[in-house]
């Protein structure tokens, strides 16, 4: 005698031309279902009964028996499937994770949905089809996440859930208590929250205490600060620069901005890597020479580490040589020039600049693109016809 789940399996392989929508999509799920080796729940088992009952006799004349007969006294293949419908938090251990955040709630698309839409952020969020629960990675993001979630959904936690929501809770809701910031204390610049481990501001010129709190990653300014930075004679540039993410590109226009709008981002960003574009090496190297030497910077302190064949350019090797600027990199070096590849020398000296000025967008190699897009801090000084191309 047949099961249930067998007639569903028949239904979806040999009747399919004759169901309608609704049944091809609960027979082609049930299906599948049943070739997971999960049973059904009680619920499905009487729409599957309905739908088997719809087409008895196309499946009679299929499997030459009489289903009806079958209907009366069904059997199943597998035993039916409780739902849990729990829906809870907790901290529980994961064989990849460790320590991690177990979500259990019954099945709802609209939070499945939400997860897998938040899974770059959540650093780790997996399915396990033998807890039947989501694992989270434990971190902050994660507890955002779900603290979010918690303003319109309901769930049970467990202690240490709990005390860590609330932990976050009362970070958030006191947050200038906690995350690093430059203020302004009677009228002098001063961190604030900052782990012991961040050496205090060297400086007591707010212009220079922006960008030190900038190379040591404090982003967040005081409401003093932020006041003083727009009422401040800084120019454009200057201002953009400090309020871009270190992650976003800042672009400007050569055409309308002189080269020394950028002298505040050389004077206190160093060292500075310069992206020359293949094409236009000894314009753009002169362009950058004249405005280094009005802002003081040495030769021996430059660095060119690239040349062009000498057959077509070698004005451009004269420049360097007769300019001293081909010292190698060494501690003191202020500014480093490259081009179309990556020099060894540069990745073997293993400086860290704080900024990247590229003067263009094309002629450079992949390896020089990659370089500089893993670095914060870029400028593109560039024409606008360059940043459309």
């Amino acid at each position: 005698m047949m099961n249930i789940e067998d007639l569903i399996v028949t239904l979806g392989l040999t009747c399919h031309s004759s169901l309608n929508v609704w049944d091809t999509k609960l027979v082609y799920s049930f299906t599948d279902q049943i070739s997971q080796g999960s049973g059904f729940t009680e619920k499905q088992a009487n729409l599957a009964l309905k739908i088997i009952s719809r087409h008895e006799q196309s499946l009679s004349l299929v499997i030459k028996q009489n289903v009806g007969a079958i209907l009366k006294n069904p059997t199943y293949r597998y035993p039916f499937r409780t739902i849990n419908s729990n829906k809870k938090i907790s901290i529980q251990s994961h064989s990849l994770l460790g320590r991690s955040i177990k979500l259990e709630f019954p099945f709802n698309e609209e939070y499945v949905t939400l997860i897998r839409a938040n899974r770059d952020k959540l650093e780790f969020a997996q399915w396990d089809k033998d807890e039947k629960a989501w694992f989270l990675s434990l971190t902050e993001n994660s507890i955002k996440f779900l603290s979010e979630m918690l303003t319109t959904e309901k769930f049970d936690f467990d202690e240490e859930f709990q005390n860590l929501l609330n932990q976050f809770n009362a970070v958030t809701e006191n947050i200038d208590q906690y995350i690093p910031m430059l203020i302004l204390e009677e009228g002098q610049p001063k961190f604030k929250n900052i782990p012991g481990q961040i050496p205090e501001l060297s400086t007591n010129d707010i212009v220079e205490a922006l960008f030190e709190a900038r190379r040591k990653a404090i982003l967040t300014w005081g409401d003093e600060v932020d006041e003083w930075v727009n009422n401040s004679t800084l120019n454009k540039c200057t201002k953009e620069f400090l309020k871009t993410d270190p992650g976003d590109a800042l672009h400007l226009n050569s055409e309308n901005s002189p080269i020394n709008d950028i002298s505040d981002i050389v004077k206190y960003m160093r060292p500075c890597l310069v992206v020359v574009p293949g094409g236009s090496e000894l314009e753009k190297l002169n362009l950058m020479y004249e405005f280094l030497k009005s802002e003081n910077i040495e030769n021996k302190d430059i660095s060119v580490m690239f040349r062009l064949p000498s057959e077509n350019d070698k004005k451009f090797n004269d420049f360097v040589k007769e300019n001293e600027l081909n010292s190698p990199i060494g501690e003191n070096t202020k500014i480093v020039f490259i081009s179309s590849k990556l020099p060894k020398p540069v990745l073997k000296s293993n400086i860290r600049f704080n900024s990247v000025i590229n003067l263009g967008f094309g002629g450079v190699h992949f390896s020089i693109k990659e370089y500089a897009g893993n670095h914060e801090n870029q400028i593109f000084y560039t024409k606008k016809s360059e940043k459309r191309n």
